[in-house]
């Protein structure tokens, strides 16, 4: 989060990287949706769950820190990737345990 605009590029690159080669290599897709959605969600559900929401979308406020109202929204985007994540990782882990050695 402290990169910006930077970090949000570079996660967009290699995400678009990964998901080329979901057909081929679904569980590389699902770990990466997975593992970068974790910490995030964490760390987001953390603020939201200690510090009152910021009334409209003005910086000043009435409490000495808040959170922005897009934050929930984010919350709910990094769990629908963990989730998609979550589900191509498990689709590519039975698939691989089900079929027979060649």
């Amino acid at each position: 989060m402290a990169l910006g605009p930077l970090g949000l590029i570079e996660a967009l690159i290699v995400l678009g990287l990964v998901l080329v080669q979901v057909r081929r290599y679904p569980e590389r897709s699902g770990a990466y949706l997975l593992g970068s959605s974790i910490l995030p969600l964490i760390v987001l559900a953390s603020i939201v769950v200690r510090m009152p929401a910021c009334p409209g979308s003005g910086a000043s406020s009435a409490a000495p820190q808040c959170f922005a109202p897009i934050t929930v929204p984010a919350i709910a985007g990094y769990a629908v990737a963990g989730l998609v994540g979550a589900l191509l990782l498990g689709i590519a882990l039975r698939r691989l345990f089900s079929s027979p050695p060649p």
